[in-house]
């Protein structure tokens, strides 16, 4: 990894890119400029190196890829952009009976945009914010979300990408125009 171009071996998924595609890793969107093989070359712009973890990323780790819907494509759970908004911070895990969860910290900035049983993408993974308390949040896990991305693999103090809920961006946004500049007035 370098600040301008990541390299990638993904495997099976090289058949469906073409130049010019989009790629989500680790939430990132990202566009192909090249493919060989099963390798493919995306380039990263100062502001996606800024603004994500890939600054902290070594060889060899996993992880996430997705490829974009499609107008034929099955639309499940919530609608993620892989415009990654900034990062957050592994805290720890709880682990009780069956009940996996991961704590993050959250920067203020972002945390505005979330609320319990709302919608957030770490790393790429569409998840509902299990609880929320100020700038901290736990996420609830399932064994095959456990199993099949990388944030299995996060430790105490690791990065990782956000994205929130767009339509709470949206929300907030709109509120905030019309409360700070006394649009609204009451009767």
């Amino acid at each position: 990894i370098d600040k301008n171009r990541l390299t990638l071996d993904v495997g099976p998924l090289a058949s469906k890119l073409k130049l010019g595609d989009s790629l989500a890793v680790d939430g990132i969107c990202l566009t192909i400029a090249r493919r060989t093989g099963k390798n493919v070359t995306l380039d990263i712009s100062p502001e996606t190196w800024n603004r994500t973890n890939l600054h902290q990323r070594e060889n060899g780790m996993r992880v996430n890829l997705e490829l974009p819907i499609t107008a034929q494509t099955f639309i499940s759970g919530h609608y993620v952009q892989g415009h990654i908004e900034g990062v957050a911070q592994a805290l720890d895990w709880k682990n009780h009976n069956k009940d996996v969860r991961l704590c993050v910290k959250l920067p203020s900035d972002l945390a505005q945009y979330c609320v319990p049983k709302g919608s957030i993408a770490l790393n790429g993974v569409s998840l509902t914010i299990a609880a929320m308390k100020k700038n901290q949040i736990e996420i609830a896990l399932i064994p095959y979300t456990l199993e099949h991305t990388n944030l299995s693999d996060l430790k105490k103090g690791d990065l990782v990408n956000v994205e929130t809920d767009m339509i709470g961006r949206y929300v907030v946004s709109v509120v905030k125009n019309t409360y700070d500049k006394g649009r609204f007035r009451r009767r």
